[in-house]
C-alpha cells in the first residue's frame, strides 16, 4: 500500500502547491480586486488537502527508504524536511495571514510583500516536488508494469557462494515453490536476520543471472563493506532470504529480424547472463551480441561461462573489451578500452538495425546512452537499467 500512498499523495501535493500559486498569479494579474479576496480567503481551506497529502508523502517516503539514505533515495529523504518546514513555517501562516488582509481589503504593501514571500516559497516547493516526483519515476521505472499489482514476497534459502571474479561472489538458492520470472527480471532482496542496516538501507535490487530453466536462483554481486553485504558473505547455507518481485521487463523483443545488443559493465552483466542461457535454452532464433565491458580479465565475472556459450550457441557473440592493460584471451574477439559506436559496428554492422539492451553502474550505462544517441540509434530500440553497486 505505501508504494501506491507515496506517488499518489505526492502528486496530490504538488497539484495543490501548484493550483494556489496560479491562481494566486492569474488572479493579480487579470482579476478584479474581489475575485483576488475570493481566491485568498479560499486559499486556506485547500490545507485540508494539502497537509495530510504531504504528510502521507513523507511518512510513506520514509517507510518505503528501509533505511537507505544514498542515491535518489537519500536526495528524496533530504528534500522533505525542507518541503515539510517550507509549508509550515511559510506558506501556512502567509496563506493565513494573506486571508485576513484579504477579507479587510487591505490590499497595501504588507500584503504584496507578504505574498511575493508566498509565491517564492510556493515555487521552491513546486521545484522540491518536482525534482522528488522525476527520482521516484526513474526508481521505479523498472517495476512500473507491475505498480498496482500486490507485492508478492518468497522466501529463498541459501545453497552456494562462489566467488565468480575478484571481489564479485554469486549467490545460489533455492528457488521457491511458485516463483516463476522471465529472463531479464529482478527482485528486492532482504535478509530476515539483519538487525541493523548501514546508510546503504536494508533491501538490495539483485538481477536474476540464472535462466528460468534452472532448478535454483543465482544472483551475483561486487562485495562492499556494506552491513547487508557482509551479512550475505557470513550467512550459512541454509539462511533465508526474502524475495520480492519479479519485476522488470529488459527480456528481448519478438522481432528475430533484428540483433540483440548487450551492453554491460561489471556486475550489470548478471541480467544478460539469463537472457544468454534462456536463449540458448529454448534455441531462441535471435542473433546475440554481448560487449562486456571490464577493468581487467579478473574483474569480469563469468567470462569463462560466456565463451563456453558461445561454442553452445552459434548465433551468440561475446566481444570483451577492457579498459586497463593489453589482456590477449584465447578463443574470441578481444577489444581494448571503453566501449565506442566504432567498436559496436565493426561486429553489428549498421547500428539502426538491433534493439539495445544497456546495464552497469550509472556513469556507464549515461556514457552508453550518449554513444548510442550521438550514433543516430532510435531511443525506442534502447532500454536500460543502472546498478548503484551499494
Amino acid at each position: 500500500m505505501p508504494r501506491i500512498i507515496h506517488p499518489v499523495a505526492g502528486l496530490v501535493a504538488i497539484l495543490t502547491i501548484a493550483t494556489f500559486w496560479l491562481s494566486t498569479v492569474i488572479s493579480e494579474l487579470f482579476a478584479s480586486e474581489s475575485t483576488v479576496m475570493a481566491i485568498k480567503t479560499a486559499i486556506p481551506w485547500g490545507f485540508i488537502l494539502l497537509v495530510p497529502a504531504l504528510a502521507a508523502t513523507g511518512g510513506s517516503g520514509f517507510f518505503l527508504s528501509k533505511g537507505q539514505q544514498q542515491g535518489l533515495v537519500g536526495a528524496k529523504l533530504k528534500r522533505m524536511p525542507l518541503i515539510g518546514a517550507n509549508g509550515l513555517l511559510v506558506l501556512i501562516p502567509a496563506a493565513l495571514y494573506l486571508a485576513s488582509k484579504a477579507k479587510a481589503g487591505e490590499f497595501d504593501a504588507t500584503f504584496y510583500t507578504v505574498q511575493l514571500l508566498e509565491l517564492i516559497a510556493g515555487a521552491v516547493n513546486i521545484t522540491l516536488l518536482g525534482l522528488s516526483m522525476r527520482d521516484g519515476m526513474a526508481l521505479t521505472k523498472w517495476k512500473r508494469k507491475s505498480f498496482l499489482r500486490p507485492a508478492a514476497t518468497f522466501v529463498a534459502r541459501l545453497t552456494v557462494k562462489e566467488e565468480v571474479a575478484k571481489a564479485t561472489v554469486a549467490f545460489r538458492m533455492s528457488k521457491p515453490e511458485g516463483f516463476k520470472f522471465v529472463a531479464g527480471q529482478a527482485v528486492y532482496v532482504s535478509i530476515p536476520g539483519l538487525k541493523k542496516a548501514d546508510a546503504k538501507g536494508q533491501v538490495r535490487t539483485f538481477s536474476i543471472a540464472s535462466a528460468p530453466q534452472d532448478t535454483e536462483l543465482e544472483f551475483a554481486t561486487r562485495q562492499t563493506d556494506s552491513s547487508f553485504k557482509c551479512y550475505l558473505a557470513a550467512a550459512n547455507v541454509g539462511a533465508p532470504v526474502q524475495l520480492e518481485g519479479p519485476y522488470g521487463d529488459l527480456a528481448p523483443h519478438h522481432d528475430v529480424n533484428r540483433p540483440v545488443v548487450f551492453l554491460a559493465g561489471g556486475i550489470g552483466v548478471t541480467p544478460f547472463r539469463s537472457m544468454v542461457l534462456d536463449a540458448t535454452n529454448l534455441g531462441g532464433a535471435h542473433r546475440l551480441f554481448l560487449f562486456y565491458s571490464n577493468r581487467k580479465p579478473e574483474d569480469a565475472a563469468y567470462l569463462v561461462e560466456f565463451r563456453e556459450l558461445e561454442q553452445k550457441n552459434p548465433r551468440f557473440k561475446l566481444i570483451a573489451t577492457f579498459t586497463e592493460g593489453e589482456a590477449v584471451l584465447q578463443g574470441g574477439a578481444v577489444e581494448h578500452g571503453y566501449i565506442t559506436a566504432e567498436m559496436i559496428a565493426k561486429y553489428v554492422g549498421d547500428l539502426a538495425c538491433p534493439t539495445f539492451y544497456v546495464a552497469g553502474p550509472p556513469a556507464m550505462v549515461s556514457a552508453m546512452e550518449g554513444v548510442l544517441k550521438n550514433a543516430g540509434v532510435n531511443q525506442k530500440n534502447v532500454h536500460v537499467e543502472k546498478f548503484a553497486g551499494y
